[in-house]
């Protein structure tokens, strides 16, 4: 999200995917966030029982 100030001014999807909208079946359930001293996000979901990475990679 971008901000001017405390306005935002700008967003963008980074994770999606858990649900699917045509069929609105879930193969995903995310619970909880914990972002790493790098920046990076532990995000766990416990349908999958599997903790995700997010990272942000510079476009080149």
């Amino acid at each position: 999200m971008a901000l001017d100030g405390n306005k935002p001014i700008l967003h963008e999807v980074f994770a999606e995917g858990w649900l699917n909208e045509a069929t609105q079946e879930a193969w995903g359930r995310p619970v909880d966030v914990l972002v790493l001293p790098d920046g990076s996000l532990l995000v766990s979901d416990d349908f999958a029982n599997v903790i995700y990475r997010i990272a942000y990679q510079k476009p080149a």
